[in-house]
């Protein structure tokens, strides 16, 4: 009985030494199929996508391009405005005054300070970044902090918000 017991532990002994060895000297199927892409097949795969990828200097260019031609675009509403008779002139001008004040408070950036306190979920900023607009869908951007981990970086104190900032602006002021 106690030589069968002795090599009953020598044959687990010698087996787990034999699974341990495969273990860390065997392939490493994981490494193995994680493909690296480099810039140009990132870009490719995100326009067959149906994705626009631009650099930032593309992209400060197409921002140029919508203010030039929303300020030509009223320029030319002025310049209509004044060839026009003088009652209807009036008329014109306290219309584009109207127009201006709502054109200046659609054009002004919103901004919202956010106060992160101890113990705030996630899940609470989403909803209120997207109940005061500065993003779209309070879902969609928990998921996005989730899926890179920044939910474990979010940092207690304020934060200047803009409804202009991208998602990733905001997750990487709240959470530096």
């Amino acid at each position: 009985m106690k030589q069968s017991l002795r090599f009953f532990s020598l044959g687990i002994f010698v087996s787990t030494v034999v699974m341990g060895m495969n273990y860390w000297i065997g392939p490493n199927e994981q490494a193995e199929s994680t493909a690296t892409m480099d810039e140009i097949d990132m870009i490719n795969e995100m326009e067959a996508g149906g994705y626009n990828v631009l650099t930032d200097e593309q992209l400060q260019e197409k921002v140029n391009q919508a203010v030039h031609s929303q300020t030509t675009a009223a320029s030319k509403e002025e310049s209509t405005n004044e060839t026009d008779g003088d009652e209807r002139n009036q008329a014109d001008e306290v219309e584009s005054q109207e127009k201006d004040s709502e054109e200046g408070e659609e054009n002004k950036t919103k901004t919202y300070t956010l106060v992160i306190e101890e113990g705030i979920s996630s899940t609470d900023i989403s909803q209120t970044l997207e109940q005061q607009g500065i993003i779209e869908d309070a879902e969609s951007f928990d998921i996005y902090l989730s899926d890179r981990k920044l939910t474990q970086y979010i940092q207690i104190g304020e934060f200047e918000l803009s409804e202009s900032m991208n998602r990733d602006e905001v997750a990487d002021t709240i959470t530096r």
